[in-house]
């Protein structure tokens, strides 16, 4: 008996021995493969992370599908697979996904953000809306968002009623300004624009901008009562001001108040307080006014005569172009030239000068610019034109015709200046004796103008 016992106790003992063994090899076991998975998870986890920046985002959304086998429980995993199917404009996917890691983690910012700027690309602008509202505590940018948001949905009453939050808040804003313009422009709540534009004048009349806006809305709705009495108010609180001038010279004109209207005109355009671009309307208006009354250009060449000589580059082309409609050559090429000097890479300045050369007979100076300017615009058919029409005024024959035969190859897409090339080799041709090819030129020219 006893040495039963003692051979029973020796098998409990090998038992315990063995079992204990066996679950340390489980437990071991478990956590290898644990280890094992999140290693796995983490691999392919960083190389669609590397995918993605290397833009291929099939590859990345394959990585991320394995992830998402081994743990289904990663909000971040869902964000990429969104973000993925973003980039690939497969927008239901993309939605479902973002909609999956916000609800795995309902507290992630950046979750949310992705979703709305889903809706965005898709101009789901209702969608958007909704999806922007847990955004808007974050940034008051957020907020300047959704007034877009209702503009685009048509919800404009929303969308003016967030703008006044804004600027309660934060001030006016030249962006909010513009954009109110715009919702008033769509909606047609012109009561709600002269409404906001008299409180605006109200509450800061010693800011001249807010007559002028108020004027240009009443003169809008062809309210030129309100919009005359406004100017008056105008000049009673700034007497001083030549904005006011901007607004007066208009209702004299219309008046007949001739005098005045010039008076006020000359305020503006010699004024150095005045914006260039007020300027340059003015001055506009003025060179259209003594185009019908030519009795009063004594006033507009005053005016020339006072205007700085650093004016504005705009406003140097319309004296030019004034100026080549009165026939005064001389001083359109003069204000072409400071236009040009201020804006050197306007084509169409440097078109008319080139053609004003060849109207004044300056042959060599034509020459001379539009080969300069070829330096710029290698492939400009209208500059080898005019010089080789300038060369063949100066009888070098040779010259114009490589210039206009090299115009000739450039202006396949121009008929109107093939015409014009044909007709000029055709002429030079002639010149050089070389009556065949100045009738073949000739021929071609013919052949154009019937295509025409």
């Amino acid at each position: 008996m006893i040495k039963t016992r003692h051979s029973f106790v020796i098998f409990c003992v090998l038992i315990s021995v063995f079992w204990g063994h066996t679950q340390n090899e489980t437990d071991s076991l478990l956590v290898d493969s644990k280890e094992s998975t999140h290693v796995k998870f983490q691999n392919h986890f960083y190389e669609a992370l590397r995918q993605k920046t290397l833009e291929n985002y099939s590859k990345s959304i394959e990585e991320l599908l394995d992830c998402k086998s081994l743990d289904a429980t990663e909000s971040v995993v869902f964000h990429e697979l969104g973000t993925n199917y973003f980039k690939l404009k497969q927008y239901d996917n993309a939605e479902y996904n973002f909609q999956k890691a916000i609800a795995i983690d309902g507290d992630n910012f950046w979750y949310k953000e992705s979703l709305y700027h889903l809706y965005v690309d898709q101009n789901r602008f209702a969608d958007a809306i909704l999806a922007i509202a847990p955004l808007l505590s974050r940034h008051p940018d957020y907020k300047q968002d959704l007034v877009n948001l209702y503009l685009e949905a048509g919800r404009y009453l929303d969308a003016l009623n967030v703008l006044d939050e804004l600027d309660h808040n934060f001030g006016i804003n030249a962006v909010r300004d513009s954009i109110r313009k715009d919702i008033y422009d769509r909606s047609g709540f012109e009561d709600k624009r002269i409404a906001h534009l008299k409180t605006r004048l109200q509450e800061t009349p010693e800011d001249p901008s807010n007559f002028l806006n108020l004027i240009y809305a009443y003169s809008e709705l062809n309210q030129k009562k309100n919009a005359f009495e406004t100017a008056q108010a105008f000049l009673e609180k700034h007497p001083k001001s030549h904005l006011v001038h901007v607004a007066l010279y208009k209702f004299y004109l219309d008046d007949k108040a001739y005098d005045k209207a010039i008076e006020s005109m000359k305020i503006v355009t010699t004024s150095t307080v005045v914006s260039p671009s007020i300027k340059v309307k003015v001055l506009n208006d003025f060179m259209r006014f003594v185009a019908k009354f030519p009795a009063y250009e004594p006033a507009l060449l005053d005016v020339t005569n006072t205007v700085s000589q650093n004016t504005p580059s705009r406003s140097d082309l319309e004296w030019a172009e004034y100026y080549y409609a009165q026939k005064v050559y001389p001083k359109a090429i003069s204000s072409y030239t400071k236009a040009l000097e201020f804006d050197p890479n306007n084509f169409t300045i440097i078109k008319n000068l080139a053609l004003l050369y060849l109207e004044t007979g300056q042959f060599e100076l034509a020459a001379t610019f539009t080969e300069t300017q070829m330096e710029l615009y290698p492939s400009q058919p209208f500059l080898y034109l005019v010089n080789g029409t300038a060369n063949r005024q100066l009888d070098k024959i040779d010259l114009a015709i490589e210039y206009l035969t090299m115009g000739l190859d450039y202006s396949v897409d121009n008929t109107a200046l093939q015409l014009d090339i044909y007709k000029q080799l055709s002429v030079a041709y002639a010149q050089q004796n070389n009556i065949e090819a100045s009738e073949a030129f000739s021929k071609k020219a013919i052949a154009l103008e019937q295509q025409q």
